[in-house]
């Protein structure tokens, strides 16, 4: 009997299951990714179902990790190497893709309480960080969670394509929007798809909002699409920026920005071009020329800089569009996440009297998000995973109930344990 109450529970959705796979071009590196993240989505649904996973989606995993991490590594540089077509290579860190493979594993083989201490084992001070998270947050319910993904709930990937989302950030993110909030929220600076935030994710269906170029596009609990509105000259604008963009980066000089880090994004009145990726495997010089070459196709197209923002995080060249702020004396201000959440907000009719609500970030470019909802809010709260003093003080001064952690998987953890 006890058998067969397992086997009804278990998970036997591993209808294509991963082989073991001679990975040579980032074409089959992204195909391999993409079938992990086929075969994450139905196993998080699983777990949250309480249905015992089957062992063959763990040895798919398993397949999947060896695969990655029998890429070819050059003997000079030590780096894996993977063609781009049939003549040149370029050099690429698969730490993300290989550590949260391990992670998902683990996590599946062992359990979460050992999971967790798994996580302990390689994070400083990783309980008493988690511990003083969970003291603050215990017994809140939020009406609004709204977060940032890439750095915050996620951890940073040398490529957007690759980033998809783990089976155990999944489970504990997923089981707090569904159990502590009412709103659960992501904007993000990505694309909402193709390919955006939705392609790396694995949560549940109708679990979170999911707003992506900075909330000016997001999709809602019942998945519905909803988008801010854009002038007509400025959509022919981004247009031509894009065509020009889409030239440029045909150039042999240039060609490689198509494979490092976000690569080329056309976003809802954004377009994210990389000019570098967090294993800096383009030259300081070669980014700086790429970064001016981008400058002077915007200055071209938009010479009274009135249509144009350029927002340069070290890593992408972000160009928004701006939007008018006061039609009679003609301001102007590119759109950013706090003028998102205002849009969601709105749209999906949330409460503001109601609190407390939660924000979470790790850039400077969260900070409109947070000084917007501590404007709109009465009770809120903010936790921020950084490692940069500035930004901690800044956080502090606009939010008193905040919280600061250094790593993604300290507030995941946070998360998780808060919603059991």
């Amino acid at each position: 009997m006890h058998e067969t109450i397992l086997k009804e529970h278990q998970l036997t959705t591993c209808i294509s299951p991963i082989t073991l796979q001679d990975i040579r071009t980032l074409k089959e590196l992204y195909r391999l990714k993409a079938e992990t993240r086929e075969l994450r989505e139905p196993i998080v649904r699983n777990i949250i179902k309480q249905r015992v996973v089957g062992r063959s989606c763990v040895e798919s995993l398993k397949n999947a990790l060896y695969s990655l991490e029998t890429i070819y590594i050059d003997d000079d540089t030590g780096q894996r190497l993977l063609k781009i077509d049939g003549i040149k290579q370029i050099e690429v860190d698969l730490t993300y893709e290989i550590r949260e493979l391990q992670k998902d594993i683990y996590y599946l083989e062992y359990g979460e309480d050992k999971f967790i201490d798994y996580l302990a084992k390689f994070i400083p001070e990783f309980r008493s960080y988690v511990n003083q998270g969970i003291d603050m947050l215990r017994g809140k319910r939020f009406n609004a969670f709204v977060t940032d993904r890439d750095g915050t709930t996620n951890n940073y990937c040398g490529r957007y394509r690759s980033s998809i989302q783990p089976i155990y950030n999944a489970v504990f993110i997923s089981r707090f929007a569904k159990n502590c909030c009412r709103y659960p929220i992501f904007i993000t600076s990505a694309p909402l798809k193709d390919f955006g935030i939705l392609n790396v994710s694995i949560n549940p269906s109708n679990t979170f909002v999911y707003a992506g170029s900075k909330g000016r596009e997001f999709i809602d609990l019942d998945g519905h699409f909803n988008s801010f509105p854009i002038e007509e000259n400025k959509q022919k604008m981004i247009r031509l920026l894009n065509d020009r963009l889409h030239v440029l980066l045909q150039d042999p000089f240039f060609e490689k920005f198509n494979f490092i880090g976000s690569a080329m994004q056309i976003k809802f009145g954004q377009t994210t071009v990389a000019r570098q990726d967090i294993s800096r495997s383009i030259k300081d010089d070669e980014s700086s020329a790429f970064l001016e070459k981008v400058k002077s196709i915007v200055r071209e197209i938009d010479p009274e800089n009135r249509n144009f923002r350029i927002e340069d995080t070290g890593l992408d060249i972000e160009i928004i569009l701006t939007i008018d702020v006061n039609r009679e004396n003609s301001s102007i201000k590119d759109f950013d996440k706090g003028d998102g959440l205002t849009f969601i907000t709105s749209k999906l009719g949330i409460d503001k009297t109601i609190g407390p609500n939660l924000v979470c970030g790790d850039t400077v470019s969260d900070i409109p998000m947070l000084k917007k909802a501590v404007e709109m809010f009465d009770d809120v709260w903010a936790v921020f995973v950084t490692r940069d003093e500035k930004l901690k003080k800044q956080v502090e001064e606009i939010c008193p109930n905040s919280y600061i952690v250094p790593y993604p998987d300290i507030l995941l953890t946070i998360l998780g344990l808060l919603s059991l």
